[in-house]
């Protein structure tokens, strides 16, 4: 079942960040991590917006895990950590319908 990463965060330091979306891409190709989505022009219609928003799509649990948890994403996760504040990384399922 494919699974969702939804990310979001406020940057602090643009200078540290802007190592992170590069070396990220090249993570997700080796994980078939999939972006749909990076925005930091998002609208807020309810609640309050952070700067950077991101949906990566997964074909499953174990494979995002993989990504997730993997030597290559440890290694650059501490650009996003160092340069953002207010960190939420959310995993969802996929919407299968009954019936």
């Amino acid at each position: 079942m494919e699974v969702y990463f939804i990310i979001s965060y406020d940057i602090v330091d643009f200078e540290t960040f802007q190592k992170y979306p590069p070396a990220v891409w090249e993570i997700l190709q080796q994980y078939d991590g999939e972006l749909l989505v990076s925005d930091m022009d998002a609208i807020a219609i309810e609640g309050e917006k952070k700067m950077m928003h991101a949906i990566i799509k997964f074909p499953s649990y174990e494979r995002a895990m993989e990504c997730f948890n993997g030597p290559e994403y440890t290694a650059v996760r501490p650009f996003r950590i160092n340069s953002s504040k207010d960190n939420t990384v959310i995993m969802a399922k996929a919407f299968v319908p009954q019936g």
